[in-house]
């Protein structure tokens, strides 16, 4: 395929299997795009504190799991998870020294090429800050695209926190719960994972603060009228999850 040896040899990174003594590094990196990613969304992204060193310690454990790939670059690193019959990429940084479209890249094509070999997949999702357009631009170049936006809102919580767990109403459910502990968005979130077309954003906020919730999230195909009404009411898009494969003309 011409397009992937033009791109191949644009994009001459060496890639290296991560080890455990890099877990320290790449939590460092995650470190510095929490921060970044809190200037686009403050209450969504807003980095727990001190939760460098338990983020190593979970890297480590993902850099040791034989059900993952993890490689790194001099100026960056990807770790890919195999979610039923997908790859799925959250922990994925370049530092200030690298660039998304030539190390990033370069990271994500060698982890879905040796997915492929190995387990016969042929589709990753990966995760991205909205806002965070040198990585979204490479997403799109190598023919992923935006499969779904999750849009937040920010509330004041009317009554005390709910217990954590499943939260059904007659045209919305979700899941009431803590933030994954790298972040802390100061207290609990509402992501309303199934929704109804006759939901209203605003029945949605409500209930989110009657249980307590600081934040409420609600996931939505890109140029759908659940993400027109959403917008209408003030909530904007957190992060896009891109869908596809690498160059799959």
């Amino acid at each position: 395929m011409p397009e992937l040896m033009e791109f191949m040899n644009r994009n001459a990174v060496p890639v290296r299997n991560m080890t455990p003594e890099d877990a320290v590094w790449a939590a460092e990196l995650m470190r510095l795009r929490r921060l970044e990613y809190a200037c686009y969304s403050p209450v969504f992204w807003r980095p727990a504190a001190d939760a460098t060193g338990l983020h190593s310690v979970f890297l480590e454990r993902q850099i040791l799991s034989d059900a993952n790939i993890a490689l790194r670059a001099d100026h960056g690193f990807i770790i890919g998870q195999r979610h039923d019959a997908e790859v799925f990429v959250d922990d994925y940084a370049v530092d200030s020294q690298g660039s998304w479209d030539r190390d990033g890249a370069a990271l994500l094509f060698a982890a879905c090429e040796q997915f492929a070999a190995r387990d016969k997949l042929r589709s990753v999702r990966v995760v991205t800050a909205h806002a965070d357009q040198p990585k979204s631009t490479m997403l799109s170049d190598l023919s992923l695209h935006v499969a779904e936006q999750w849009w937040v809102r920010e509330l004041r919580p009317s009554g005390p926190p709910g217990r954590a767990g499943r939260v059904e109403e007659p045209d919305f459910a979700g899941i009431l719960g803590m933030a994954p502990p790298v972040y802390d968005p100061g207290g609990h979130v509402f992501l309303a994972d199934s929704v109804a077309g006759s939901a209203k954003p605003a029945r949605i906020e409500e209930r989110a603060a009657e249980l307590g919730a600081v934040l409420a999230v609600v996931p939505a195909e890109p140029g759908s009228d659940r993400g027109a009404d959403l917008r209408e009411r003030g909530w904007h898009i957190a992060s896009d999850w891109y869908v596809g494969w690498p160059l799959d003309c």
